[in-house]
């Protein structure tokens, strides 16, 4: 798989995720012939004799996260305007209207998901951990299990246009703070950091809700199957995607992106499996 954000993100090929210190192969990329399977603080790769059982050992009893309030109406989405970095998949930009919903303040963390492995309701991250970094986002969750998270929290992964009026508001903002460039005060990203810092560290970069770290720290994935020409057809009421797919939506620029992908209007893609330490989420409802 070759596409511009690749690496960007960090999510992608076992080798890599090796190199940015995640650990063993993640779940969906082990080698071909062999499985990945799940058990209660333990994930399972391989078959027989030559399977690799790497022990979860991190526990966690936090809450789910505070939530932010975003109102009903209008907003813009997608790239026009003054902003001369638009992809193809970003246009037209066009109005959505959205009802009510809330949005979790920061993404979710480890401590937060290792509750949910706990009880038994999720699976195990594809990668070690550092268990005293409770605060820093859960990585190495693939999308399957991040749903199954919010779930379990009561909530939902947003949709990619309640991501997008989350992060930009109504006033058609690039970035989550307004129209300066980003630097490492607003955003984690590619030159302010080698790895993902505890959530909601950076405030000077809030969205207009209050929503930290959208952009930046990690990608965040979105309910929505990605569709480069999406846009062109989306309805105006509440849209929630295409109605099938292969590949699911990513926003907000991670910790390895560059300032390009922390635009607001930004999209990338990712695999049903793809699973690493840059890619993260946070919940709906």
């Amino acid at each position: 798989m070759v596409r511009a954000s690749y690496d960007k993100s960090g999510a992608g090929f076992v080798l890599a995720l090796t190199a940015i210190g995640c650990g063993d192969i993640p779940k969906g990329k082990a080698a071909p012939g062999s499985t990945v399977l799940h058990d209660a603080g333990a994930t399972i790769v391989g078959a027989g004799d030559g399977a690799t059982v790497m022990t979860f050992s991190c526990t966690g009893n936090a809450p789910a996260g505070d939530m932010v309030s975003v109102p009903a109406g209008d907003f813009t989405m997608g790239c026009g305007g003054t902003d001369t970095q638009c992809r193809d998949d970003e246009k037209p930009s066009h109005v959505v209207t959205l009802v009510a919903f809330e949005i979790d303040r920061t993404e979710v963390t480890q401590d937060q998901y290792a509750a949910c492995v706990q009880a038994k309701a999720c699976a195990p991250p594809s990668c070690a951990w550092d268990c005293t970094t409770t605060d820093s986002p859960a990585g190495c969750v693939a999308w399957p299990e991040a749903k199954n998270y919010c779930a379990w929290a009561g909530k939902r992964l947003p949709t990619e246009a309640e991501w997008e009026k989350a992060a930009r508001g109504t006033d058609g903002r690039l970035y989550p703070w307004g129209n300066d460039a980003p630097d490492c005060t607003h955003a984690n990203m590619a030159s302010c950091g080698a790895h993902a810092e505890p959530v909601g560290m950076l405030p000077a970069g809030a969205s207009p809700y209050g929503a930290l770290d959208m952009a930046g720290n990690v990608v965040e994935m979105v309910a929505d199957w990605y569709d480069v020409g999406f846009y062109q057809v989306s309805p105006q009421d509440n849209p929630t995607g295409p109605a099938t797919g292969n590949r699911y939506g990513g926003r907000g620029g991670g910790y390895k992106s560059e300032p390009a992908w922390q635009r607001a209007s930004s999209r990338d893609w990712y695999d049903l499996t793809d699973a690493s330490e840059p890619l993260g989420f946070r919940c709906a409802r």
